[in-house]
């Protein structure tokens, strides 16, 4: 429009207002338009939430937004910045779905005219699924200065589901990391299953390359500036199939040269630039196995946000319900080379050892992976990694680290919990004899036994718990540990970097 002021980042200049300018994932696109048609109608359809999941900058908030607009809707939106705690998401979302907005009425038809309910980024929200009082939910809303009130995102998930059940509108969600909303303890499938129930899930891919030329080109020519093909190759073949990055780039780019990119200056930006291009694991995995191409699998396997010895993890137990007993038999020995050459990087870093834990499992799901094109591949996460997740060893535990730390109990469990079971690990130089760490951190004797994973009824568990009490502290400060008949000795073996010399 004549005389309006054009923003300044370009993301924002070029973003979609209609569908027909959306590139990418356009059998997604129909399928949340099939959606919003039911709604349209009158409708309201069994599942009331569309969940939009996929990596960052593929067009999943702008989907939300422009759909909304060309029906003419309003939206309400609720993004990571935000509090959306069970109170911010009832008064906001929760509340603003089962009414109609008086813009609506003053349209003479409440049934087409919807509000759109946007939670961006949900895979965001911290904490479980644990309902809050009722109670305390109405004197948040009540009172904001209340010093009982609830704070961050406390309840926020199961409000969310509470919204999903009785919204008499849609809500659109959208999110990079489903696992990480589901949650990642022992629950996270029935979490899952609760949200799907009342939402649909659609994942969204990356952009290819024809449609990351398609809007560079449209840009360029809208501000006047050319580039070389190759130059336009080189700068896709950089990008991950983020259009967000590309257009940030593309502007870059055009500071750095007067109207014309040439390949010099797309080689300065690669240069100066470190792009994430990592996929999330179970993304990887599904096109691994549906990938016939060895090389074409290796790059998955590189871009994704596993390390080498982690995907083996991944593929060994995913092997086992993909794969027939045929399949498994050809692939054991790869995997098993792959499982001793990893741990050459112990000893020798010039065998290369990534590469070919990398390479070996890659050549292997190649060499049976026609077989599995055709069928629906269900990606799990390895049970065995979840060692120390066990709810009799956390339940507590973690609560008591998130009061004492004054920290979430999210980031314990994220952060701190590895980092005390490696430290207390036997095979890392770790004893339930060496009471250190947890006098340090103020644990009592049973969080110390939960801690090495020991069961307060076990035979063991008598002994550990009586020396834990008779512990004193030596002169400069180190802690012992006296035992009956014997001297006090310094017991300070917990396992430092210089000892491993």
């Amino acid at each position: 429009m004549e005389g309006s002021i054009r923003p300044d980042d370009w993301t924002e200049r070029y973003r979609p207002s209609r569908l027909s300018e959306m590139e990418g994932n356009g059998d997604k696109l129909r399928r949340i338009r099939l959606w919003l048609d039911g709604w349209s109608s009158g409708k309201i359809p069994k599942k009331r939430g569309m969940l939009l999941s996929g990596p960052p900058g593929v067009g999943k908030t702008t989907l939300a937004h422009t759909l909304a607009i060309e029906r003419g809707w309003t939206v309400v939106e609720l993004n990571a910045s935000e509090q959306r705690n069970a109170a911010a998401i009832r008064g906001s979302a929760t509340s603003g779905s089962q009414n109609f907005s008086l813009e609506q009425f003053s349209m003479g038809n409440s049934s087409t005219n919807r509000t759109v309910v946007l939670l961006d980024e949900v895979d965001h929200l911290s904490g479980g699924f644990a309902k809050v009082s009722e109670e305390r939910i109405q004197r948040t809303m009540g009172a904001e200065d209340d010093s009982s009130s609830l704070r961050g995102d406390s309840g926020g998930k199961a409000e969310l589901l509470n919204l999903l059940k009785n919204t008499k509108n849609p809500v659109l969600m959208t999110c990079n990391d489903p696992m990480r909303l589901w949650g990642r303890g022992g629950n996270w499938r029935s979490n899952r299953d609760r949200v799907l129930r009342v939402s649909e899930n659609v994942i969204f891919e990356r952009v290819d390359r024809a449609d990351l030329r398609r809007i560079a080109l449209r840009v360029l020519d809208s501000e006047g500036v050319g580039i070389d093909p190759d130059s336009l190759n080189a700068l896709i073949d950089g990008n991950p199939g983020d259009l967000r990055a590309l257009i940030r780039d593309l502007q870059s780019l055009s500071c750095m040269v007067d109207g014309h990119i040439e390949m010099r200056a797309v080689q300065e930006l690669a240069e100066s630039v470190v792009r994430d291009s990592q996929i999330n694991v179970f993304d990887s995995l599904k096109r691994a196995y549906k990938t016939r191409s060895g090389s074409g699998i290796s790059e998955i396997v590189r871009n994704s946000d596993k390390d080498p010895d982690e995907m083996l993890a991944w593929f060994a137990w995913n092997n086992q319900s993909i794969m027939g007993p045929s399949s498994l038999e050809s692939v054991s020995e790869a995997m098993c080379k792959t499982d001793s050459f990893l741990a050459t990087k112990f000893s020798n870093r010039a065998f290369r050892s990534w590469y070919w834990g990398s390479a070996l499992p890659a050549q292997a799901i190649a060499s049976v992976s026609g077989s599995m094109s055709e069928k629906e591949v269900f990606i799990s996460f390895p049970d065995f990694l979840r060692r120390g997740g066990e709810s009799w060893r956390t339940g507590g535990l973690i609560a008591s680290l998130s009061e004492k730390f004054g920290t979430s109990r999210s980031s314990v469990r994220e952060d701190l919990w590895p980092t005390l079971l490696a430290v207390h690990n036997s095979s890392l130089g770790g004893s339930e004899e060496d009471f250190s760490v947890a006098k340090k951190i103020g644990l009592s004797a049973e969080e110390h036994l939960a801690v090495h994973g020991i069961p307060k009824s076990s035979k063991s568990a008598k002994g550990i718990l009586e020396a834990f009490g008779d512990e004193g502290v030596s002169e400069d400060g180190g802690i012992v540990v006296a035992k009956p008949n014997e001297p006090v000795v310094d017991n300070d073996t917990q396992p430092t970097l210089d000892r491993f010399g």
